[in-house]
């Protein structure tokens, strides 16, 4: 009976220490299984806080854009009586657009429609003049009487962006480019002309341009750091209707502060 009892208290030890190495390897799993879990705990907090920051930053935000623009051209046009139109290189405009910012799944990309308002002005040594054919321009016979002779242009316009952000985590300062196309429609086309003739003013606003083309299409591009950008824009549309006026494209080149 002792030795049946020595037996029984043997077997028992020897299974206890066989399955000890067992718990440990158990444990030790166990171990970095809770340490996987806590680094992924961590990487999604780090992705939640970076996801709030683009929220701060990249939505609803508003664009504005300081721009020199001008028209592409063919001098050589019939429409263009007394020779070049030659606009004036402080010819000038400024983009006011608000955008909403749809990120790509925790990206660096992100989608951007808005909408927003344009204004650009022409200045040139040109009277434009409208009649049955359509519009042309000739020369000012007196231009040095003229302090403003200038062309005003505005548009509602649908911007849309695809954007991207060099460093996520720094969304606020960080590089970003964006490129897109806007389409607009206009709201209004007019001349103003301000003239000195012995030394009475006369300020002369028309507004009766129907053969302006009543919507704006093109590509546009954005690049920069941080809140400041160079934009650039090119309307692939004529400016005016079809044999209603030169052919003549838009450009636009400028500085933009906005939050991307």
């Amino acid at each position: 009976m002792k030795k049946l009892l020595v037996l029984a208290s043997l077997f028992v030890s020897l299974t206890t220490l066989a399955a000890e190495p067992d718990s440990v390897k158990v444990a030790k799993k166990n171990e970095l299984t809770l340490e996987q879990q806590a680094k992924k705990v961590q990487q999604q907090k780090k992705a939640s806080e970076v996801q709030k920051r683009f929220n701060k930053f990249s939505k609803d935000r508003f664009a504005v854009d300081f721009i020199f623009s001008n028209w592409i051209y063919n001098k050589n046009d019939a429409r263009f009586v007394g020779g070049d139109l030659k606009p004036k290189w402080y010819s000038r405009g400024v983009n006011i657009y608000f955008s909403w910012d749809f990120r790509i799944k925790n990206s660096r990309f992100s989608f951007a429609p808005g909408i927003g308002y344009s204004c650009s002005n022409i200045y040139s040594r040109h009277e434009m003049v409208e009649d049955s054919v359509g519009i042309h321009f000739t020369a000012l016979s007196n231009p040095d009487d003229y302090k403003v002779n200038k062309i005003t242009l505005q548009y509602l316009d649908i911007p849309v962006e695809f954007r991207i952000k060099t460093n996520p985590d720094k969304l606020d300062n960080c590089w970003k480019f964006a490129i897109g196309f806007k389409a607009g429609v206009r709201l209004d086309a007019h001349t103003k002309t301000k003239t000195k003739i012995d030394n009475v003013t006369k300020v002369n606003v028309e507004r009766r341009f129907p053969d302006f083309n009543q919507f704006r299409f093109g590509p546009m591009i954005r690049i920069g750091y941080s809140s400041f950008n160079l934009t650039a824009y090119y309307g692939v549309l004529n400016v005016f209707k079809k044999d209603r006026g030169p052919k003549a494209n838009e450009f636009a080149v400028g500085i933009s502060f906005n939050g991307l």
